[in-house]
């Protein structure tokens, strides 16, 4: 009774400030379409002034890509986390759209006179708690650590990455698995050749393969350059016999190769397939730059530079 009592006197208020106020059509249409249109301006503005920040093309060769998507899908990104495996539909598709569903309900759940929100306490605390997990779930996505370690990159073997795609290497060649099968894996056999081998095939193919089928480019000196270092920065390069012995008395108390050793750690026989040997020797310097919830102590200090890093060209074969 007393709902109809409330909807009856809203409709007569609701008519009385109709009749003493603005027909919607214009006057209120010509506002919104007003205010539309500045905010179309201004975006169409900072668009043209401004742009897109783009990133480079996606290079399959590339293995200390950090993934992160915009921060308003941060919170989806962080709760992923949360629901490994086969579970990460739960986070993706079906939580999204019970809160979806749930916004639509809304009208026809509460259907109260009052729109005090201290009136409405069951609505506000909803709010305020799905509002507090996005909040949350945002800003751990946003201070999560880095899947890989942030390495400069050598401006000459992007500029050879660059040549790479432009010249359609790939159309013969694989890298990392993609590409042509015309011509030879350049990240199993390219990293291991000389940089003068490599300048004197780049001139001329033929006379340094005898049959090759790969045409003579006609590259600049600074082409063949670009072309060299990014070939050269497939290869680990070679470690020296002390490595295995450095990882034997430094490492294997924690961690196993081929059977061999603690299993307190990851068993590392195959981490040469998953990590490179930037990200390895930053682990290995300081795990918890990497992990924060890494176990595992620094070897920064305890161990020169060069035994970190062939360390880290022994580990980087293993697997491959």
């Amino acid at each position: 009774m007393e709902a109809k009592k409330w909807h009856r006197e809203y409709l007569e208020r609701y008519q009385r400030l109709k009749e003493a106020g603005l027909p919607f059509f214009p006057n209120t249409v010509f506002k919104d379409t007003l205010v539309a249109f500045v905010i179309f301006a201004l975006l169409a503005y900072l668009a043209w002034t401004k742009g897109a920040v783009l990133e480079e093309p996606a290079d399959p060769t590339d293995n200390t890509y950090n993934p992160r998507p915009e921060w308003y899908f941060l919170f989806l990104f962080q709760a992923l986390k949360l629901f490994p495996g086969h579970l990460e539909a739960v986070a993706a598709v079906v939580l999204p759209g019970m809160i979806v569903l749930g916004f639509i309900l809304v009208p026809f759940l509460d259907r109260g006179p009052r729109r005090h929100p201290l009136t409405r306490p069951l609505g506000l605390g909803l709010g305020v708690v799905g509002l507090g997990v996005y909040c949350f779930l945002t800003w751990k996505g946003y201070s999560s650590p880095l899947t890989n370690p942030i390495v400069e990159k050598d401006p000459v073997i992007l500029a050879g990455r660059r040549l790479y795609r432009d010249l359609k290497c790939s159309y013969c060649h694989k890298v990392s698995g993609k590409g042509g099968t015309a011509g030879p894996e350049l990240d199993k056999v390219a990293g291991e050749e000389t940089e003068a081998w490599l300048i004197s095939h780049f001139k001329n193919p033929q006379q340094m393969s005898p049959g090759s089928t790969m045409p003579v480019l006609n590259l600049l000196d600074d082409e063949i350059t670009s072309l060299v270092a990014y070939m050269k920065s497939f290869g680990v390069g070679s470690y020296t016999p002390e490595a295995p012995k450095l990882f034997a008395e430094n490492c294997s108390a924690c961690h196993m190769i081929n059977k061999q050793g603690g299993d307190s750690g990851p068993d590392l026989s195959l981490i040469g397939s998953a990590r490179d040997k930037n990200f390895l020797k930053k682990y290995v310097e300081d795990p918890s730059q990497m992990n924060p919830s890494s176990a595992m102590p620094g070897f920064q200090g305890q161990l020169t530079d060069t035994q970190i890093d062939d360390i880290a060209r022994y580990l980087a074969t293993l697997g491959q």
